[in-house]
C-alpha cells in the first residue's frame, strides 16, 4: 500500500487553497482601499448578508472568536462604517451591528471593484460548480465542526 502523507490529502489541499484565496483577497483589497482589512470587510460583509446578528452569533460566521470580532466591529465603528444599538430578543439584550450610509457606500465600491475578480473565477469554473463546491464546502464544514466540536466563540 502506497504510504500517505498529510500533504498529500484533500483537507491539506482545501486548506492551502483557502490560504491562497484568503492572501490574493487581502493583497486586492489592499491595492484598492487601506479604510478596512480583508477580515474588516468579511465583518462587514456579514453583517450586510445577515442583519439583525449578535457578536456571537457573528462570530461563528466569520470564524473568529467573539473578542477578535468585538474589536473588528469597534474598529468599523470608530471608522464610521458600523453603528452597534442595543435590541431586546427573547428577554436577553443584544447588541447588534447595522451598516451606516458611510458603511454601505464603501461596502459597494468594494464590491463593484471586486466583481471583475468574482467574474474571472466564474468564467474558469461554471458558476453551477462553484455553487455545488460551496455547498459541498459547507456540508463538510459542518461535518467537521460537529465531529470534533469545533466553535468559534
Amino acid at each position: 500500500m502506497k504510504k500517505r502523507y498529510y500533504i498529500d490529502s484533500f483537507p491539506y489541499e482545501i486548506e492551502l487553497t483557502a490560504r491562497i484565496c484568503h492572501e490574493s483577497a487581502k493583497r486586492f483589497l489592499g491595492s484598492y482601499t487601506k479604510v478596512v482589512s480583508i477580515d474588516e470587510f468579511s465583518v462587514l460583509d456579514t453583517i450586510v448578508a445577515r442583519p439583525g446578528l449578535s457578536q456571537a452569533d457573528l462570530a461563528r460566521l466569520v470564524l473568529k472568536g467573539k473578542a477578535h470580532t468585538g474589536r473588528f466591529i469597534m474598529s468599523l465603528e470608530g471608522k464610521g462604517l458600523v453603528e452597534r444599538h442595543v435590541e431586546e430578543r427573547d428577554g436577553k439584550l443584544i447588541k447588534v451591528a447595522v451598516i451606516t450610509d458611510k458603511g454601505k457606500k464603501l461596502y459597494d465600491e468594494i464590491l463593484e471593484a471586486i466583481r471583475p475578480r468574482l467574474e474571472q473565477v466564474e468564467s474558469i469554473v461554471n458558476s453551477e460548480s462553484v455553487e455545488k463546491m460551496i455547498k459541498d464546502l459547507r456540508e463538510f464544514r459542518k461535518i467537521i465542526e460537529k465531529a470534533n466540536k469545533i466553535v468559534f466563540e
